[in-house]
């Protein structure tokens, strides 16, 4: 009877030990699998995208200087931001031109294919620089590397592009304040009244 009585209790304290150290266990790969949160995406492009239409003025500014001539200003162009990635965009200026020594120095297309975006309070920033080398006469000039800094608040673009020119000793400053501009009422009736079924094959 008595060893029957131990036998009992010695059972009863071995399923007991079993499930605590079944408890730690399960405990400790709770701790181990559990993945942490996954983090949010950050996708900040798109406040920025858009076409500004504006004004901007052109300045050269010599190397080893800060003073700016001024060759151009009030000068109407269009400005296009487009997304390439949730955080960058790419620039276009289309067409850029400079007056100088009585003669049109056509640059052809300013183009720089990613700049990062931030997001602050109410107001996005973005920066960025890529080397170029541009078409027409302006391809003597050699690469010229390239820097974009702006802000885009309300619609409002601001921005500065600076083209240095090795081959001139040279910065081409061109500074832009545009406006985002909306889809026509033509162009979203046809986006909502188009049957698209039409350009499938």
């Amino acid at each position: 009877m008595k060893k029957n009585l131990l036998y009992l209790l010695a059972l009863v304290c071995s399923l007991t030990f079993f499930a605590a150290c079944s408890s730690d266990d399960d405990d400790s790969d709770n701790k181990d699998n559990g993945n942490p949160p996954e983090e949010e995406a950050v996708i900040t492009a798109p406040d920025v995208v858009g076409t500004y239409w504006g004004n901007l003025d052109i300045s050269m500014i010599p190397d080893g200087s800060d003073q700016e001539i001024v060759i151009g200003d009030g000068i109407e162009k269009f400005i296009t931001l487009s997304q390439v990635s949730n955080t960058e965009v790419k620039i276009e200026l289309k067409e850029f031109e400079l007056f100088i020594n009585q003669q049109i120095l056509k640059f052809g297309d300013i183009v720089v294919d990613k700049c990062e975006v931030k997001k602050g309070e109410g107001v996005s920033t973005f920066t960025g620089q890529q080397d170029l080398t541009f078409e027409g006469n302006a391809a003597a000039l050699g690469t010229c590397p390239v820097t974009v800094t702006g802000t885009v608040e309300d619609g409002n673009a601001d921005m500065t592009i600076n083209v240095k020119v090795p081959t001139l000793q040279q910065t081409v400053k061109v500074t832009y304040s545009g406006v985002k501009q909306v889809q026509s009422l033509v162009e979203i009736n046809f986006l909502f009244t188009t049957d698209y079924t039409d350009y499938l094959y």
